[in-house]
């Protein structure tokens, strides 16, 4: 683990692939952050423009764009591939096996941002506050009426699936407004003061609100289908800040235009960027926003002073932490 881009003091670590195109301010943002690292973007979200940026290169950060598998491939002179985040599932972790490329990752260093999203999107959803702010900017001033179906946050049931450092944190955030606060998790219940755990049935025929908080596996594709959508309370709201593919979406819009669900608070989609012509997006009931749950100023500089110190540590041969390592 030696060659900088060139040798001798103070030569840059690199060069290091970012597939995220960025514009300048925010590429200079990143720069700074990334102190001692020579990187190089991403001039487009297109696959030849990936291409070129990991040519050569001998890390590569991969972010919510993903790493096709091709591109993998053709980067000649990688050494280390590093999630810009927690979850690899848009990384072709059988091809760096492959390749013998080890794979990290940032755990829980978003979960404090992303559970605050959490938290709006449920109040969002709740109160329908974008279909007031829609009305308030077409001059539609509709404050004397009760907006069908609002509601409030405080005492609600909420069920999290998903408790890792993001649920434990919604968690955390919720015992404030008062709710009733479930979660599950395959492995079983753990030590906890701020929600109980339950099964899963529990949750869907109890809880007001679901908010999902798993990462996306073969074994979690689909958690909630038209099954799981029929088990939910009259009126319950889904909230997914989690991946897009954990929910059918078929069934889920299904489930929105029969009224079995009031709303849905969605940050991410089975296919990003999300189609145009996908119905959620203009279904009235619906919060859709762009998969920014770790996207503030304050969360780009714990993410990418994460991801550059194990850069940094690995280049130096001093190893990365084992949480961080999935490959």
């Amino acid at each position: 683990m030696t060659g900088a881009v060139a040798q001798g003091k103070g030569a840059l670590i690199g060069p290091v692939a970012v597939l995220d195109p960025m514009s300048e301010a925010m590429q200079e943002k990143v720069r700074g952050f990334a102190q001692g690292l020579d990187l190089q973007f991403a001039a487009s979200p297109s696959e030849e423009d990936f291409r070129t940026a990991v040519s050569g290169a001998r890390y590569i950060v991969s972010r919510n764009l993903g790493l096709p598998a091709a591109v993998l491939r053709a980067a000649d002179a990688v050494q280390l591939v590093h999630q810009w985040g927690t979850g690899t599932d848009k990384i072709p972790l059988d091809v760096a096996r492959e390749m013998k490329v080890p794979v990290a990752r940032s755990p829980g260093v978003n979960a404090p941002t992303v559970a605050d999203l959490t938290i709006g999107l449920m109040i969002a959803a709740l109160r329908r506050i974008p279909q007031h702010h829609i009305n308030t900017r077409a001059g539609k001033w509709t404050v004397s009426a009760l907006f069908p179906g609002a509601r409030d946050l405080n005492g609600r049931t909420v069920g999290l699936i998903g408790y890792g450092a993001i649920g434990q944190i919604v968690a955390r955030r919720l015992s404030g407004f008062d709710c009733d606060v479930m979660y599950y998790r395959r492995s079983g219940p753990m030590d906890t003061a701020d929600a109980r755990f339950a099964q899963m049935d529990e949750i869907l025929s109890s809880c007001d609100i679901l908010s999902l908080h798993l990462p996306l596996t073969d074994a979690s594709r689909h958690t909630i289908g038209a099954a799981q959508l029929a088990q939910m309370k009259q009126g319950a709201v889904l909230v997914n800040t989690g991946r897009g593919g954990l929910v059918d979406e078929a069934a889920l819009i299904a489930a929105l235009n029969g009224g079995h669900l009031s709303a849905a608070a969605l940050d991410v989609f089975a296919q990003e960027p999300v189609n145009t012509d996908n119905p959620l997006l203009r279904m009235d009931n619906v919060v859709t926003l762009p998969h920014i749950g770790g996207h503030t100023e304050d969360n780009l500089a714990r993410m990418v002073n994460h991801w550059a110190a194990n850069i940094r540590a690995f280049e130096a041969g001093q190893g990365i932490e084992d949480a961080c390592m999935v490959v």
